[in-house]
């Protein structure tokens, strides 16, 4: 099938060429990747459809790239861009008007798109007579990260029903998306293991001589939603000598920064900052004894949206880990992880002590965890996945 993929996507070239080497799309960037490529192992043809991002403050000229995968080649196609802050709907009529050109979009078989968006509405009337697929990882109702607020609700009601009502399946994040329509059949892919974690892990268990301090690591970014400032509140509350190691882009805020003044002498706290990928999957493996994701619910509920893809990485280096509640997943991922239920610095503590304090018991099942997830989430264990969906799917049509 030739399927036409509509996805914020950003290409390293366009990164290097238009945003001066920063990429602003990271996660939804790799999913996208994830999943063009397990389509490609299956056998499809992938024409990635990206409005690109408005923050480069300039016009970008519509063109296309092939980008050479193992699995096979990937087309993406930009259409005229105008980089600016708010001009996102310009772009999204932009991309409508580059699946109308030529009337391509009658090559494809096969509407895929990113999240509930105004692109996804502007172009899925295009499709009514072809299978269309819903990517759903970002609720379109989630509340803002500060504040809890939720602007446009009413616009966005009304776009979740339009592009429910014309959408035939979805790939989902959590099985609690979209667990009020039954109706639409769904497959959970939560997210994605790539070559340069495979080929920088280890394999064999993390072992813990006693001595301290036990080195717990973040990786990712350091702003308010990550939570690292509720690391550093929880070392009040810890028992034992920690040393705190952040891996990632984003400045410390003041807050966090002063949070770290008044740290107790016999804690560590080491701010490494960005490495390159491969890189920082190795050192996690080879130096860290506990992983942490301690992204803020932000009143998420477990298992229904935005699933941090540092969960499965770190699952796939084979550490014990402890994490929010918004890094739950299914009953045999769950009963590896050390999980704390509130936000509160002393039941973050009390979930790294129980690590600690059961090290061997948690390190033999981060290896069981590792196998599970590479099995299942390398990108061909994610293609036998979409492979055996859609074949589903075709048979009900």
């Amino acid at each position: 099938m030739k399927i036409a993929y509509i996805s914020n996507y950003l290409s390293k070239k366009f990164i290097e060429c238009h945003s001066n080497g920063i990429n602003f799309s990271v996660s939804g960037t790799l999913k996208s990747t994830a999943i063009a490529r397990a389509f490609l192992k299956a056998g499809h043809e992938v024409t990635i459809f990206s409005p690109g991002i408005t923050v480069c403050n300039k016009f970008i000229k519509s063109h296309s790239e092939i980008i050479n995968y193992p699995e096979g080649k990937l087309t993406v196609k930009y259409p005229d861009i105008v980089s600016f802050r708010k001009c996102s709907l310009i772009n999204s009529l932009l991309l409508h008007s580059a699946l109308l050109k030529n009337l391509c979009y009658k090559e494809f078989d096969v509407i895929l798109f990113y999240n509930i968006t105004l692109d996804a509405a502007l172009n899925l009337h295009l499709f009514k007579n072809k299978l269309r697929v819903l990517e759903y990882e970002d609720n379109i109702f989630n509340k803002s990260t500060r504040g809890k607020n939720n602007k446009g609700l009413w616009f966005k009601k009304r776009l979740f029903k339009y592009v429910i009502n014309r959408t035939d399946c979805s790939i989902i994040v959590g099985k609690a998306m979209l667990s009020n329509l039954p109706y639409i059949k769904k497959i959970q892919i939560p997210g994605a293991i790539f070559e340069d974690v495979i080929e920088n892990i280890s394999f064999e268990r993390k072992k813990w001589d006693g001595t301290f301090p036990i080195i717990v690591s973040l990786a990712g970014g350091l702003h308010y939603s990550k939570g690292a400032d509720l690391i550093i509140q929880a070392l009040d509350f810890m028992e034992y000598p920690v040393e705190v190691r952040f891996y990632g882009s984003g400045i410390i805020d003041n807050y966090t920064m002063n949070l770290i003044k008044n740290v107790s002498i016999r804690h560590k706290i080491k701010n490494f900052g960005f490495l390159r990928h491969n890189e920082l999957i190795k050192i996690l493996g080879n130096e860290s004894h506990i992983l942490i994701n301690s992204t803020r619910s932000m009143g998420v509920e477990p298992n229904s949206e935005g699933y941090p893809f540092k969960m499965l990485e770190y699952a796939a280096i084979g550490r014990p880990i402890v994490s929010s509640t918004i890094g739950r997943l299914d009953d045999e991922f769950n009963e590896c992880i050390s999980f704390y239920d509130s936000e509160e610095p002393e039941e973050i503590a009390e979930a790294i002590m129980r690590i600690v304090k059961n090290y061997d018991i948690y390190s033999l099942k981060a290896v069981a965890l590792q196998k599970r997830v590479i099995n299942e989430f390398s990108i061909s264990g994610i293609s036998e996945k979409i492979q055996s969906f859609i074949k589903e799917i075709n048979k009900s049509v």
